[in-house]
């Protein structure tokens, strides 16, 4: 049960750090053309997250 727990503080703390690295003030002010195609580059950033979900959850219950 421990290690459920600690896998999924590390995934929200891998989203929490995306989505603060993605909204940077920083980030924006250095490029100007950041934003740009955003959309696309969540989209696939948010499919890489599901896809992991899925696949920890299916290794989790069949290593318990």
């Amino acid at each position: 049960m421990g290690s459920i727990i600690l896998i999924l503080l590390v995934m929200l703390a891998g989203t929490a750090a995306t989505i603060m690295i993605g909204q940077s003030k920083s980030n924006k002010e250095a490029n100007t053309g950041y934003s740009e195609h955003s959309g696309k580059k969540w989209a696939r950033l948010s499919w890489i997250y599901v896809v992991s979900v899925v696949l920890i959850a299916i290794i989790l219950l069949f290593a318990i």
